[in-house]
């Protein structure tokens, strides 16, 4: 759980702890993607040394256009490092998934940014079976079929607008 009752931040350990600890692949799903520097900074060197990522997160069907617009604002880095990214386009993606090496399957209510890592009441269950990661990972490789992949080269030509706003999106980032 995290609270801000108790300051808690387990979730945000969990998360970062199965993000390095990863050895071969780590999926994550979530509608909200802003995490810190220093957790983009795990991502990448976890990416480095390997290891297979895929994020899913919001298309243009989102109900927060402008924390997409800060989340896309950081995606460069990630790309640069291997991560793989896919923008779902049949709708809202409100899934909150993190799985790991196909063994470990966190899902709960708590999305890759700061706000749930450490102001909202959060609760998430951590289940260590292959059974259950395939079957998370079969919804989690629809939802891909579902979504268009964000290369690197499309990162760099999203419009110009969105690098206008990006300059000053990082306010949300900074709110979370």
């Amino acid at each position: 759980k995290s609270s801000p009752a108790d300051r808690a931040t387990s979730s945000r350990v969990l998360f970062q702890t199965m993000v390095e600890g990863a050895n071969r692949c780590v999926r994550i799903a979530t509608p909200y993607f802003l995490p810190d520097k220093a957790f983009r900074k795990a991502l990448v060197r976890t990416a480095k040394r390997g290891v297979d990522f895929s994020i899913v997160v919001p298309g243009p069907l989102t109900d927060q256009r402008w924390v997409r617009l800060a989340s896309r604002r950081m995606y460069g880095k990630l790309l640069e490092a291997g991560i793989k990214i896919y923008e779902y386009q049949k709708g809202m993606i409100h899934l909150k998934l993190l799985l790991v090496d196909d063994l470990w399957s966190i899902v709960g209510t708590t999305n890759f940014d700061n706000r749930s890592f450490e102001h909202n009441d959060e609760v998430n269950v951590g289940i260590r079976d292959k059974a259950i990661a395939s079957r998370l990972l079969a919804d989690f490789t629809r939802d891909i079929a579902e979504s268009r992949e964000l290369t690197l080269e499309g990162w760099r030509r999203r419009p110009v607008w969105e690098k206008l706003i990006g300059t000053v999106a990082w306010i949300l980032e900074r709110q979370q």
